[in-house]
């Protein structure tokens, strides 16, 4: 999560309430006053985004005095993530995990389902959910701790790995960075119309930099960069090939924004159902709406951070997923 934090000095006049400072302080640098309704700007506030004085502030209607310093702490990729409308309403339940013991918990995300909170309050989400399940099925007089240490995207489905302790967050956080946890996704993408270098072949490995195409002040998109950005790579298997999809299973090596959803599309091979990133929502052969993008995180395999065992733990391919694998 990258945040950018944004100041403003109160004026001699003061009286302003902080939400409207607020929607000063970010137009003043450079978001577009488009798209900051007052619902938004509310609901930053709300969410713990802006300080006083350098004093966390959740009232949007306090009076800011003359000499008041604003900070606003703002990030793009949550800011503009709108409940969507086929957000699930989705509850976690014992047959949602696929391993745990006392320290950690590895959950299945269903699709069209937020990762983490938000700015949209009422949001729900799987961080959220994951405690609320274990705090119902423990039977535990406080919230209990449930860290998160990665993230799919909304419409990507999946194994993802939470702590149960603070204690374990440290060598969590180690395996992620000595690239010690393998991640494997299936991912189902179009035939290219046109020639593909990569189309005909059993494996192939991508590794270029990506960065962010679109401003910070509007909704992220990410793509292949000549210069600048962080090196991505990623290792790609064809599975099965379909006279309407290829079946990719894509390992990626580093951890980047839409990192396979990018990669793919780059090289003419955009996912079925990533609008995004070129993908389509309707293909000659397939009878039926594609309704989300078609990645789903299968497979997650690490060593325990605790004993050192190796854990493998693998997500059934989802339904809407293995309909279109079904196809003959």
């Amino acid at each position: 999560m990258s945040f950018q934090i944004f100041r403003l000095s109160i004026s001699a006049k003061g009286g302003t309430s902080l939400q409207e400072a607020c929607r000063q302080c970010l137009t003043t640098n450079g978001i577009p006053a488009a798209e900051l309704s007052n619902s938004k700007v509310r609901r930053l506030v709300i969410a713990g985004m802006a300080s006083i004085n350098g004093i966390q502030e959740r009232q949007p209607a306090r009076r800011m005095k003359a000499g008041d310093l604003v900070a606003v702490k703002f990030d793009s990729s949550r800011f503009f993530r709108e409940k969507q409308p086929d957000d699930i309403d989705f509850e976690m339940t014992q047959d949602r995990i696929l391993f745990e013991d006392s320290s950690i918990i590895v959950v299945n995300k269903p699709a069209c389902f937020p990762t983490e909170a938000t700015i949209v309050a009422d949001r729900k989400h799987l961080h959220a959910a994951v405690k609320e399940f274990l705090h119902r099925r423990d039977n535990t007089r406080n919230e209990p701790y449930a860290g998160l240490h990665h993230r799919l995207d909304r419409e990507t489905s999946g194994v993802i790995l939470f702590s149960k302790t603070r204690e374990v967050n440290p060598a969590i956080h180690a395996l992620f960075l000595e690239q010690r946890i393998h991640k494997v996704y299936t991912a189902l993408t179009v035939v290219p119309v046109r020639a593909c270098a990569y189309e005909k072949q059993d494996r192939f490995v991508l590794s270029n930099n990506i960065d962010r195409i679109t401003p910070k002040s509007s909704a992220g998109k990410w793509g292949v960069v000549q210069t600048g950005g962080d090196p991505a790579v990623t290792d790609f298997v064809v599975r099965n090939r379909r006279s309407c999809y290829l079946e990719v299973q894509a390992s990626p090596l580093t951890g980047r924004t839409h990192q396979i959803r990018v990669h793919l599309s780059s090289v003419g091979l955009p996912l079925l159902g990533d609008v995004l990133y070129g993908g389509p929502k309707q293909l000659q052969g397939i009878p039926f709406d594609i309704t989300r993008t078609m990645l789903h995180a299968e497979t997650l395999s690490f060593p325990h951070p605790l004993t050192g065992e190796l854990i493998e733990v693998t997500a059934p391919i989802p339904p809407d997923m293995q309909k279109i694998l079904d196809l003959q």
